[in-house]
């Protein structure tokens, strides 16, 4: 039987971190501005039965994609770290599971102190955003791009 909370706080969106392997890509962890916990979904199965179909539960999980955002370096060595590693991915054909790495976010309580951890298994980037340059802009809105993630499972600690 679940019980209730005992911390009456809510969740702030501005309390996390995003850590992956930072041997590789340092910039990414670290200029890391928004995260988006995957939403997921457990499929039905459709059985039919005196001309209805029946909803039953299925046995698979569908994970949307993990997505983040960073604020673009610039020298675009974060954006840069994103390109590579996807043409990695497509020239080492037969060895892209090497190139996939484990990403973890950190949800920091209303103290900045770790609460929970959600585990990514076999990360592996599946869009980058395009950056616009325009110099018609009045104000210096920095550079953020957008980065989709596939993986494999994750796990909440």
């Amino acid at each position: 039987m679940a019980t209730l909370t005992s911390n009456p706080n809510f969740l702030s969106p501005v309390g996390f971190q995003f850590k992956i392997d930072y041997q590789e890509f340092p910039n990414l962890e670290y200029f890391a501005t928004a995260c988006t916990l995957p939403g997921f979904s457990l499929t039905s199965v459709e059985t039919p039965y005196r001309g209805v179909n029946l909803a039953m539960t299925g046995d698979r999980l569908a994970f949307d994609e993990l997505a983040l955002r960073v604020n673009v370096t610039e020298n675009l060595e974060n954006y840069i770290e994103t390109f590579n590693w996807m043409h990695r991915v497509i020239s080492t054909a037969g060895k892209e599971e090497d190139l996939k790495y484990d990403a973890t976010l950190l949800i920091l309580s209303s103290h900045n102190n770790v609460s929970k951890e959600i585990k990514f298994k076999g990360v592996f980037p599946t869009s980058l955003s395009s950056i616009e340059f325009n110099t018609q802009l009045e104000n210096v809105d920095y550079v953020q791009a957008d980065i989709s993630f596939g993986f494999t499972n994750f796990e909440i600690n």
